[in-house]
C-alpha cells in the first residue's frame, strides 16, 4: 500500500472539480479583472462568482470578502489593520497563547510598536477562559483574536460566548476560521463574528489564496497594509482569477458535503483510535474528544521523541504539530500552554484525518504505527501497556 497521508490539517489535495474549474481560467480566460475589455469582465465576473459563493458558505454578503494571498495575510490584515502605526499603549489587543503563529507573531510586533498583548487563560482542553476574557478586556481593548477551532487538538471554541463578552464592552471580534471552514458550520452574522479568515488549501482547493471577511459597518475603520491598484480599499493587487474559482468551487463543495463528510470523519476516528488503542493502550490522547472536531487527533507516546516516531513511519505522513511549527525542535507551545511537559510536548504526534480516507487505509495507517511504537520500545508481541 503506498504511503497514507494523515496530515490534512496542513494541507489537502485539490478536488478535481476545482483543478477543472481552474485550467479554464488559466488558459482560455485568462483576463485581468481589472480590465475593461471583454477578457477583463468575464474574468471579473468568474470573480464575483467566486465570491458570492465564498460569502454565503458563511452567511455574508459578496462586498464583505477580501481575497487575500491566504489566512496569512488575512490574519495580519485583520491586526495590524485596526491599528495606526503610531498608536501605543494603553491601546490593547487580546490573544490566545495557543493560536497560529501568523497570530502570536503578529501580537510579538506590535509589542514591539508599543501596543500592548494580553493572553486569556486556557483550560487544559483547549478552551478559553471566558472569565479570564472578561476580566482582561478593559475600554481601551480594541480587538480579540481567537482561533475557532485549535490547530493541533482541534478545540472549538465557545464562539457565541466570546462574541457576546466582546460587544458588551465594544471590542472587535476576529476569528481564524481556518481548521473550521468546511468542516462545521460558520454564520458570522448568527455568531456576530466582525472579522474572520479562511484559506482554501485546507478544503481541497488551491494554496496561495484565502479571504477575510470585514462586517461592512467596520470597513472604515481599518488601513490597508498593501498599497498599489486599489482593486479593492483594504488590499491592492491582480486578483488571482484561477485561484479564486478555485476558492469558490472548493467552498460550495465543502459546505454541500459538511454534515456527510463530518460523520464520516468521525467514525474514521474511532476506528483509527480503536484499531491503535487496542494494541497500545499506553498511548494517551492529548485532546479532549467531546470538544474537538473529529479531523484532528493528537496522540502522546511516552519516552518516544516524535521526530524517532515520525521518522521511522515510512508509509505513514504525519506531523509532530501545525505546519507552521514543523522546522523547529521546540517542543509545542500548544501542548505546553494546555499543562504538558517538554517531554510529554515532544513525545506527540498530530494526525489529521479526511473524510474521503478509506476505512482500510486508516486501518493500516495504525497498524503502521503499532508496530514502530513496539519495535522502539523493542517488544515483538502482545499488547504493549
Amino acid at each position: 500500500m503506498p504511503t497514507i497521508y494523515l496530515d490534512y490539517s496542513a494541507t489537502t489535495p485539490c478536488n478535481k472539480q476545482v483543478l477543472e474549474a481552474m485550467s479554464k481560467y488559466m488558459y482560455e480566460e485568462f483576463g485581468n479583472p481589472s480590465s475593461q475589455h471583454i477578457y477583463g469582465k468575464k474574468a471579473k465576473h468568474a470573480v464575483q462568482v467566486a465570491a458570492n459563493k465564498i460569502a454565503t458558505a458563511i452567511g455574508a454578503s459578496e462586498e464583505e470578502i477580501i481575497f487575500t494571498s491566504g489566512a496569512t495575510e488575512s490574519n495580519n490584515l485583520a491586526l495590524f489593520g485596526c491599528f495606526d502605526y503610531v498608536e501605543k499603549e494603553p491601546v490593547n489587543i487580546i490573544l490566545s497563547p495557543i493560536d497560529h503563529k501568523s497570530t502570536i507573531d503578529v501580537g510579538k510586533e506590535l509589542v514591539r510598536r508599543g501596543i500592548q498583548v494580553k493572553y486569556v487563560d486556557v483550560k487544559s482542553e483547549g478552551s478559553i477562559c471566558l472569565k479570564s476574557l472578561k476580566s482582561l478586556i478593559n475600554k481601551d481593548t480594541r480587538i480579540v483574536s481567537l482561533s475557532y477551532v485549535n490547530s493541533e487538538i482541534g478545540t472549538i471554541q465557545p464562539v457565541a460566548e466570546i462574541a457576546d463578552i466582546c460587544h458588551e464592552h465594544n471590542v472587535l471580534l476576529h476569528i481564524d476560521g481556518v481548521q473550521a471552514f468546511g468542516k462545521i458550520p460558520i454564520n458570522v452574522k448568527e455568531l456576530n463574528i466582525d472579522l474572520l479568515s479562511i484559506s482554501a488549501h485546507k478544503i481541497y482547493g488551491p494554496k496561495g489564496i484565502g479571504a477575510l471577511y470585514i462586517q461592512r459597518d467596520i470597513q472604515n475603520r481599518y488601513r490597508p497594509l498593501l498599497f498599489g491598484g486599489g482593486q479593492h480599499r483594504l488590499r491592492s493587487g491582480t486578483l488571482p482569477t484561477p485561484l479564486i474559482v478555485g476558492m469558490g468551487i472548493a467552498a460550495e463543495i465543502a459546505i454541500q458535503e459538511m454534515d456527510l463528510n463530518y460523520n464520516k470523519t468521525l467514525k474514521l476516528r474511532d476506528l483509527f483510535l480503536d484499531t491503535l488503542l487496542e494494541k497500545l493502550p499506553i498511548c494517551k490522547i492529548n485532546n479532549n474528544l467531546e470538544k474537538s472536531i473529529p479531523h484532528i487527533i493528537n496522540l502522546q507516546f511516552p519516552n518516544i521523541s516524535s521526530e524517532t516516531l515520525m521518522n521511522g513511519l515510512r508509509s505513514v505522513a504525519v506531523s509532530s504539530g501545525s505546519a507552521c511549527n514543523s522546522n523547529t525542535l521546540q517542543p509545542s507551545y500548544v501542548l505546553k500552554a494546555i499543562g504538558l511537559s517538554d517531554e510529554q510536548a515532544n513525545s506527540s504526534i498530530r494526525v489529521s484525518l479526511s473524510p474521503y480516507l478509506k476505512e482500510e487505509e486508516v486501518v493500516y495507517a495504525a497498524e503502521q504505527i503499532i508496530e514502530k511504537v513496539k519495535d522502539i520500545y523493542g517488544v515483538t508481541e502482545g499488547v504493549f501497556i
